[in-house]
């Protein structure tokens, strides 16, 4: 397990927030919202240099503790490896699942003929999606569970819903998560802890301060099949599309939503799609 620590400690009594899938759009946004209201930070992704860099600038920004966390997703061994850490820093309050399979056909967004596909990379777009989600689901729901309360935010997209010719991999796995989001809701809300599935109906892009021109208008296609952002970042390059940071105010709204009206799930999506 590799791990890097950057910022000043913490006096609060808030937990940790967890963030599996971080790159420099919503999973550094959320990470980012999550620390400047005073939550330690744990961030998880497969470039552990990269990833040490948006924890340097988070901490940097938000004055704020957060830990750089090596995770392969698409291996368990990695994921119980790197939950090992996360747990070792306390009680971990808040799950957010930002991660997916970045394969060629995402990139792209082209999409791949299903007798085309190789069924190892099939394999591993439903481990990331679905099999890393449970694995990190299972590392911290006990101390949810113990502690009376806990948030737990998995990211799909409009892939979760409707399946897409040319893009099964990612539906597939999509649709599975959204299964494993409203088992759990079901299971532990009793307990405390809330469990939500937020559908990414558009193409993200780089905060607003960074969105300097428009470059042209997304495809609706690559609208439907590229909600989520999380390893590997699957965003046209070029595109302007939703802006992170108030991305990551939902996900911090429903973290500290009522209990008496949770929401399980929810779509969101820009203002001139269709839909």
């Amino acid at each position: 397990m590799m791990m890097r620590n950057v910022g000043s400690s913490s006096s609060g009594s808030k937990g940790i927030a967890a963030v599996v899938g971080v790159g420099p759009k919503l999973g550094r946004s959320v990470a980012r919202k999550f620390a400047h209201e005073g939550y330690t930070v744990a961030i998880l992704a497969r470039d552990l240099g990269r990833l040490s860099r948006v924890a340097e600038e988070i901490a940097r920004e938000e004055k704020a503790q957060v830990f750089a966390i090596r995770i392969d997703c698409a291996d368990p061994r990695s994921v119980r490896e790197a939950f090992e850490g996360v747990l070792s820093l306390g009680f971990v309050e808040v799950l957010v699942y930002n991660a997916y399979h970045s394969s060629s056909s995402y990139t792209s967004h082209l999409p791949t003929s299903f007798t085309h596909i190789p069924f190892q990379s099939f394999h591993t777009s439903i481990s990331v999606s679905l099999f890393a989600a449970f694995l990190c689901a299972q590392q911290v729901i006990p101390g949810m569970m113990e502690k009376g309360k806990g948030t737990i935010l998995f990211t799909g997209c409009s892939a979760s819903l409707n399946g897409v010719a040319g893009f099964s991999e990612l539906c597939c796995g999509k649709f599975a998560l959204r299964a494993l989001s409203q088992c759990l809701a079901r299971e532990y809300q009793a307990f405390g802890i809330h469990v939500a599935h937020v559908i990414i109906d558009g193409v993200v892009g780089p905060p607003r301060e960074t969105n300097i021109t428009v470059r042209g208008v997304v495809a609706e296609q690559s609208c439907n099949v590229r909600g989520e952002d999380g390893e590997g970042e699957g965003e046209s390059s070029g595109v302007m599309g939703m802006d992170p940071d108030v991305l990551a105010q939902t996900y911090w709204s429903l973290h500290v939503q009522d209990q008496r009206a949770w929401t399980q799930e929810l779509d969101i999506r820009p203002s001139n799609t269709r839909f």
